[in-house]
């Protein structure tokens, strides 16, 4: 006689959320703090709030006003579509509508809220090309769907596959080429907790800043230290964050490695032709930091089949010595021009990408040393 089985409950297991929904957060912190920049002098408003909605179109405007919001919220349009889609496992088609509506909420109470703040002027055209831009990118997803990412070349679907508890250094990976537009003192730095070097306060030697920085003729060898740790911490980071599956005994593919590389540069130089104008695009393209991505592009190549303690101490120490060194690197004129032609059309954006240039590099330590943390 066979004694009854007794089954145990079984614990249902937790569903982690979505990849697509984490890049949605991100991207959405990043909208609010660009919209409500400079977060200072907040006042009670002499009328309604929502008065922007019946106030006449605005007699001024420009073609760069209008670009600019659409592009801002044509990613948070397809960040929403796809998380939606994928968190309630329905057809990107389906989960359109649903998409459209928490972006327009956002940006109508992001304009609401420029209302409190005398720095910034609420405008019903930047609602309505918020949300066209939102539609756009819902267009945008629901146009490539998931049969159009299946039919990609395999090579190229599996080089970016996130790996499991990557998605944040892949949002860390993605905000690196975009910090490179705030001018820093050295390129492709991060971490300048100074901001900003008066030029004629170092060299009178009245700042007390002045005695941090190095000596002017370290400059070339210090900036092509930098740029070659940029280089081998952002190639640590995408051996980390992407799954490339490869043969055994075989080498992964080291060319995924040179797309954030590339996009810096691009972002580097179409920020100096925007600030400074089209002849200077490459001014920041020196003698050193062309010895510094050679350098660099060799270390990251032989780090490649490197194992994941070492990428991550490699990682770690590439970031801290690079993050020191920028804070103690002299100013150069490229840098200082940038800095003084940087307001304008780009104020909106100063404090955002201030921001993210100054806290990406601790932003990248936490995360590495969860990571280690984890592997204990």
């Amino acid at each position: 006689m066979h004694s009854p089985s007794i089954r145990l409950p079984v614990e249902p297991s937790r569903r982690r959320p979505p990849q697509s929904a984490a890049w949605l957060a991100a991207y959405a912190a990043a909208l609010v703090y660009a919209s409500l920049y400079p977060w200072t002098g907040w006042r009670a408003p002499g009328a309604s709030m929502f008065d922007f909605l019946t106030a006449p179109w605005p007699r001024w405007w420009t073609a760069f006003d209008v670009a600019t919001n659409l592009l801002a919220y044509l990613p948070l349009g397809l960040f929403a579509c796809v998380a939606i889609a994928r968190t309630a496992r329905t057809r990107v088609l389906r989960a359109a509508p649903w998409a459209l509506v928490p972006c327009a909420l956002l940006s109508f109470s992001l304009e609401s809220a420029q209302s409190l703040l005398p720095a910034r002027v609420p405008s019903r055209l930047d609602l309505l090309t918020n949300v066209a831009g939102a539609a756009l990118g819902i267009a945008i997803g629901v146009w490539f769907g998931r049969r159009r990412i299946e039919r990609l070349p395999r090579a190229l679907r599996s080089a970016f596959t996130v790996a499991p508890g990557a998605t944040t250094g892949a949002v860390l990976l993605v905000a690196w080429p975009i910090a490179q537009w705030y001018p820093q003192s050295l390129v492709f730095a991060t971490g300048d907790l100074l901001f900003a070097w008066p030029s004629s306060a170092a060299a009178s030697g009245s700042d007390w800043r002045a005695a941090l920085i190095l000596p002017t003729r370290y400059e070339p060898f210090v900036e092509a230290c930098a740029v070659s740790l940029a280089i081998v911490a952002i190639a640590s980071l995408v051996r980390e964050v992407f799954v490339a599956p490869v043969a055994p005994g075989a080498r992964p593919p080291a060319w995924p490695i040179a797309l954030p590389i590339v996009a810096a540069c691009a972002i580097k130089s179409i920020a100096g032709a925007v600030v400074l104008g089209a002849a200077h695009a490459f001014g920041w393209l020196s003698a050193a930091t062309q010895g510094g991505l050679v350098a660099g592009a060799i270390a990251s190549i032989a780090l490649v089949p490197a194992t994941p303690r070492v990428r991550a101490a490699s990682a770690i120490a590439a970031v801290a010595l690079g993050t020191v060194l920028v804070n103690l690197a002299p100013p150069n004129e490229y840098y200082l021009s940038m800095l003084a032609h940087w307001e304008g059309e780009w104020a909106n954006f100063h404090g955002l990408l201030r921001a993210l240039a100054t806290l990406w590099p601790f932003a990248m330590l936490a995360w590495w040393g969860r990571r280690m943390y984890a592997r204990l």
